[in-house]
């Protein structure tokens, strides 16, 4: 059953086309992860399914009683609750939803059927019916019956509970939005940026939750584990058209991948077809036993012209982030022993202790509020501990990403606060600037207008240009796409200095440290290994799923258009033979209408093939949410052969015509 059907979605900025001919339909059970860089327009086509934008174009249609629940970046709630009484005012539709059940239950049960008129009794069972096959959907909610544990999943600490919503910062006010989401028990989700604030824990309860949700769900991510164990189908928002692939994020890339080499290799093998046609052409049109090849080869070569289409180029840029050290350090980095830390009477932590050496890579993880990014913030000099020591070794200059990117001046430009690392001059400014994509007058900007994806940018431009042998990142992809992900997970993998990371993406913890410190109930753990080996050998996560591999459809059969037109285009030809010997008149323009129809039916069958090619052509270029670009490219390669031999058919029929003057 489809609960949204969205047909032909158009919406444009001035003369900004964001997207164009969005079609597409969620049922129950489907999950698709929207992908893009940033500014392809995933906010603004979720905000238009939800409601809140209206497009130019097109339209939304939610089958009867569904309902949807949204989260968005930017969230509220309402300041005069307590956190508890926001998340069960949440929960009441379902409550609602369980009251009613019970309540038509007992109306029924009551009354004989004599009682009620039958178009009544029939929208009662409609009614019904309805709700409770959303129940078992979506598993009765089971998952989310205990309020106050939902919010401990998320986060929240007990005492947190009766805090009022008022005094929650951003990050917290996000998560209880999602627990508000989650709570309201929608049928269909858009989940925009669920994990930003989310520490590991939580994002890995919310993938077991997501993945048992029975409803649709629609989510925008640049967390690739999180889109891997969670999603069925990717839809990329790319170039204005948004095109879906079957499977998890990682079989995306591969598809897509493929699927470009595949179109590149399309359109370069048909640009040698048309040379080497037009190169007959040329050579032999002036020849009289030649002419008619030539000519047939001239019309092929103009056709294949016609429909040639140039691959489709991404609009995304990309990031251009290199990083090595000026200078190398002494051999000891960091040196600190019994750092503990307390607020309001509150212990961060207490003896936390360890030895950096040079080269190491280490990523720091922990719940929200253990106080990772406060051990950090010690280890610089920027805070100051209430017991225990901190010593850097010999040469050691650090490059220091703060979380909340605090060093910026948000009233001067983009380019004054990159003149303010060190000797630079602005010609050298805006070049390093443009690596990572501010170019033109976006180096103008004042940093206050800048979105968050866009301040990290500049943070790393000025960390990379001071070329620093100790690095400290804390949550450095926050706000970022997947593809400035990728470009800094490649420069932490070839920075030739030591790294300490703070970070809650494990695919960039995996990828760039080595050796793993926990920060937990207040103590500090080495553990010397990766994150995902350490994460299994200290709790092994039962609800982690691999994504699921595409299926490959059949190849099309003998009952198939393709089928059809491969049947009709034999590999032997079948042109009649040359008259031989005397003719009378009747039997030569009978010979002749017999070629002229073999020469039309040529150019049909020609004609048929080249249509279809078009249809794969354009099928490959944007694959519809039902398509398998596998078995695509099969027959894209069936019917080329195909028409290749009709072709030949076309020439020899053509041929025979014009030597019995038809």
């Amino acid at each position: 059953m489809s609960l949204v059907q969205v047909e032909n979605l158009e919406k444009s900025y001035g003369s900004d086309t964001l997207f164009t001919d969005v079609t597409f339909q969620l049922g129950w059970g489907q999950k698709v992860g929207l992908v893009g860089h940033n500014g392809a327009g995933k906010t603004t086509l979720v905000r238009i399914l939800a409601g809140e934008e209206v497009p130019d174009r097109g339209r939304v249609n939610y089958a009867r009683g569904v309902r949807f629940g949204y989260l968005r970046q930017e969230e509220v709630v309402n300041p005069q609750k307590t956190v508890l009484e926001e998340a069960q005012s949440a929960f009441a539709p379902i409550l609602e939803m369980e009251r009613r059940m019970r309540q038509i239950e007992a109306e029924i049960g009551s009354l004989s059927p004599e009682a009620i008129r039958r178009e009544d009794l029939d929208a009662v069972i409609w009614e019904y019916s309805q709700l409770q096959e959303r129940f078992e959907i979506m598993g009765g909610y089971a998952a989310l019956r205990d309020v106050p544990q939902v919010l401990y999943r998320l986060g929240f600490a007990p005492e947190d509970l009766s805090k009022p919503c008022g005094y929650l910062s951003g990050g917290e006010k996000t998560r209880l939005a999602l627990a508000r989401v989650l709570l309201s028990g929608p049928d269909v989700l858009y989940l925009d940026e669920p994990t930003n604030h989310l520490d590991i824990e939580a994002i890995e309860w919310l993938e077991s939750y997501l993945k048992g949700f029975g409803g649709a769900l629609l989510l925008v991510s640049h967390d690739r584990y999180f889109l891997d164990r969670i999603v069925t189908q990717i839809a990329e928002l790319d170039s204005g058209r948004l095109t879906f692939y079957r499977g998890n994020y990682t079989n995306f890339q591969q598809q897509k991948q493929a699927l470009q080499r595949r179109i590149e290799q399309i359109y370069e093998r048909e640009q040698r077809e048309i040379a080497r046609l037009i190169e007959f052409y040329e050579k032999w049109k002036s020849t009289p036993t030649r002419r008619n090849q030539a000519m047939v080869r001239k019309r092929w070569a103009e056709r294949l012209e016609a429909r040639l289409v140039e691959p489709p180029k991404t609009t995304g840029k990309k990031l251009r982030a290199k990083l090595q050290p000026e200078r190398l350090s002494g051999s000891e980095v960091l040196v600190f022993e019994g750092l503990t830390k307390q607020y309001g009477g509150k212990k961060l932590f207490e003896n936390v202790s360890g030895v950096v050496q040079r080269g190491e890579r280490i990523g720091i993880v922990g719940p929200n509020g253990a106080g990772k990014s406060t051990l950090v913030r010690i280890l610089l000099g920027r805070e100051t501990p209430d017991a225990g020591i901190v010593r850097f070794g010999l040469n050691v200059t650090v490059g220091y990403f703060a979380q909340d990117t605090s060093d910026l001046d948000l009233e001067a430009t983009v380019l004054e606060n990159m003149l303010e690392v060190g000797t630079i001059s602005p010609f050298e400014a805006r070049t390093h600037l443009a690596r990572f994509l501010f170019v033109g007058d976006d180096v103008f900007r004042p940093v206050k207008f800048l979105s968050g994806g866009e301040k990290n940018k500049l943070v790393l431009a000025q960390i990379t240009w001071l070329k620093p042998n100790l690095l400290v990142l804390d949550e450095p992809t926050n706000h970022l796409d997947i593809e400035s992900r990728e470009a800094l997970v490649q420069m932490l993998k070839d920075y030739e200095g030591t790294l300490l990371l703070v970070s809650h993406d494990r695919y960039l913890l995996d990828q760039t440290t080595e050796k793993t410190l926990e920060l937990a109930g207040g103590q500090a753990r080495w553990y010397d290994m990766p994150y995902s080996l350490y994460r299994e050998r200290r709790q092994p996560i039962s609800t982690r799923i691999s994504g699921s591999a595409t299926p490959v459809a059949k190849v099309a059969g003998p009952d198939s258009a393709l089928g059809r037109l491969v049947a009709e285009s034999p590999r032997k030809s079948a042109i009649s033979g040359a008259i031989e010997g005397p003719v009378n008149g009747y039997a030569l323009n009978a010979e002749r209408r017999k070629a002229r129809k073999q020469v039309e039916e040529a150019e049909r069958r020609v004609e048929a093939l080249e249509k279809r090619l078009k249809e794969l052509e354009e099928r490959l270029y944007h694959p519809r949410p039902t398509d398998n670009v596998v078995a695509l490219s099969q027959e894209y390669q069936g019917v080329q052969q195909a028409l290749e031999e009709a072709l030949r058919l076309w020439e020899e029929a053509a041929s025979y015509a014009e030597k019995l003057g038809a």
